[in-house]
């Protein structure tokens, strides 16, 4: 499924001077198993000419790694705007201020390819997201960040009856999770 080997030899150092704050350009450098950038990025490679989308910005790290793969278009997600701290970044990237669950973003979640949710993780947004990809009908990759943090989250992830595998071993060391929407 996933070649650990590929995922743990991605080299990041080329794009992480794009990020601004010295805390979060290490986290971006992190080996797989304790950050979940690389794994992204070996994600991104997977696919070609597709639609990545990114949901919660945040400092724009999770975007900056999905953009690996440049024949791809990364369209990355929040409702606030100015937490994003990146000095440049692909033109494979658009961030977006707006709430992906409006009507407006129905077509583009059904053309993705992949997901990666990445928000509050507090278990409310997640189940309402996941339920709205079920009602729409999306067929693809689901990524979950944080499948570990916390009981709302375990409680969120153990509750998920589509295939799924836990990836923590190359993703995040709070947790990750592959979700299989068919």
């Amino acid at each position: 499924m996933i070649n650990e080997i590929e995922v743990s030899s991605i080299d990041l150092s080329y794009n992480a001077y794009q990020i601004n704050e010295e805390e979060y350009r290490t986290y971006y450098l992190s080996e797989p198993g304790q950050e979940h950038y690389k794994l992204l990025a070996y994600y991104s490679m997977q696919f070609n000419n597709a639609i990545l989308l990114d949901l919660g910005t945040y400092k724009g790290c999770s975007a900056l790694a999905l953009s690996h793969n440049p024949k791809n278009q990364v369209k990355s997600f929040d409702i606030r705007f100015g937490l994003r701290n990146l000095s440049d970044y692909p033109d494979n990237v658009e961030f977006i201020i707006g709430n992906i669950l409006d009507e407006e973003y129905k077509s583009l979640i059904l053309s993705s390819k992949l997901i990666v949710l990445d928000t509050d993780h507090l278990g409310e947004f997640e189940h309402k997201f996941y339920s709205h990809l079920k009602s729409i009908g999306y067929r693809g990759t689901l990524l979950l960040d944080d499948i570990k943090l916390n009981s709302e989250m375990i409680e969120f992830w153990n509750s998920i009856p589509d295939e799924k595998h836990d990836i923590s071993n190359v993703g995040h060391s709070t947790g990750t999770g592959l979700v299989f929407l068919k």
